[in-house]
């Protein structure tokens, strides 16, 4: 399409007057939704409209192929919904297990020197010499718990961000090629072995979350939390007030993504209340969580 990428106040004023004929009003144009018109197949449209759609730059056979491309793109970003939910679900669990490892370490008083130790024999030393044989085994489960959320957690918001990087109106941007490079450093990080190697891995990960906000919103506000918690870590700091930090940070994800969603499918119902003719074409995540909050704020 001629002006794909551009916002109504940036389109020329024959820009405009084409879209107009084709159903779309500014609201429409800015959100990427399309009037009812751009579901039709091309000898459906009466003359005003196929004119518009010849000024916007298309011809028959592109302007029938916009419906099966359309389709696809909507999968996609309903895909990419999902795994945004998914992927805050996976590390508010990942912050749950580790308050609840805290807790569990706290009422068993494992010292510090063997809570920095990662070898078995040091932990089973302790275990034998203290009488609590069962902890090797609740060790070894908070571990398995620790590293399936993390993985699963950082694939989701990679997924999420190649699915907005391809779909995105304006192309490949720094800002939407550090998303999916994050959650790619976040897999490979949870599967390090080393607990400073991780603390690293975990901090440059994060920040690469902060870094693909494009607005201040609470995706923004979580993953500056969550950037504190990594730091203060690597600081050496500790204490269950970061872990509970962390927590925050997560269901602010969450919020977020669920906030996404609600705006996504609201919009959609709010058209069917208000009986307006046009057709949802669902944008990213995070475009959908701020839209929300917009409406929220007027």
């Amino acid at each position: 399409m001629k002006y794909n990428g551009s916002y109504w106040e940036e389109l020329p004023q024959e820009g405009k007057e084409a879209a107009t004929k084709l159903g779309y009003s500014q609201e429409l144009w800015d959100a990427d939704k399309v009037p009812e018109s751009c579901n039709q197949y091309w000898e459906d449209l009466d003359k005003n409209q196929q004119q518009g759609a010849e000024e916007m730059g298309y011809d028959e056979h592109s302007w029938n192929n916009l419906k099966a491309t359309r389709r696809r793109s909507t999968y996609l970003l309903y895909l990419s919904h999902l795994c945004f939910v998914l992927g805050s679900i996976f590390y508010l669990q990942l912050s749950m297990v580790s308050i609840r490892w805290d807790q569990y370490t706290r009422d068993h008083r494992v010292p510090q020197s063997v809570l920095d130790e990662d070898d078995d024999d040091t932990w089973e030393e302790w275990s034998y010499e203290n009488n609590h044989s069962d902890i090797l085994e609740v060790r070894e489960d908070y571990w398995v718990q620790y590293e399936r959320n993390n993985v699963l957690g950082a694939f989701s918001y990679a997924a999420m961000g190649f699915i907005e990087m391809c779909s995105n109106r304006n192309g490949y941007t720094l800002h939407n090629l550090l998303m999916p490079l994050g959650g790619v450093l976040g897999m490979i990080n949870a599967l390090q072995y080393d607990g400073s190697a991780m603390q690293y891995g975990s901090a440059v990960s994060l920040t690469f979350y902060l870094l693909s906000c494009t607005r201040l919103d609470f995706f923004f506000v979580g993953s500056a939390l969550e950037c504190i918690v990594s730091y203060a870590y690597l600081a050496g700091f500790d204490g269950a007030w970061l872990l509970y930090l962390d927590s925050i940070a997560c269901l602010l994800w969450l919020y977020c993504a669920v906030v996404g969603v609600a705006s996504e499918f609201g919009f959609s119902f709010e058209q069917f209340l208000r009986k307006e003719r046009a057709i949802s074409t669902p944008c990213s995540p995070l475009s959908c969580a701020q839209q929300k909050t917009d409406r929220y704020r007027h």
